[in-house]
């Protein structure tokens, strides 16, 4: 696989999840997105700026994590 499916393949996750009430409070959907987000600033970039503000969308999504 090429990387730019296994982006493709990754955002499509995320995209799954942020939709789902449960994935929205799960500690582990936020902090996924945080390392994505934390790792993805040491990346300069217009696909990776795309792809940071769609991490910021999807932890604006958020809600308060009942799992942890």
């Amino acid at each position: 696989m090429s990387a730019k499916n296994d982006l493709k393949i990754l955002i499509s996750e995320f995209e799954t999840g942020i939709a789902l009430s449960k994935c929205r409070k799960c500690g582990c959907m936020k902090g996924a997105l945080e390392e994505m987000r934390e790792t993805l600033a040491d990346y300069p970039g217009e696909n990776s700026s795309s792809l940071r503000e769609r991490i910021k969308t999807w932890l604006d999504r958020t809600e308060d994590s009942l799992y942890t």
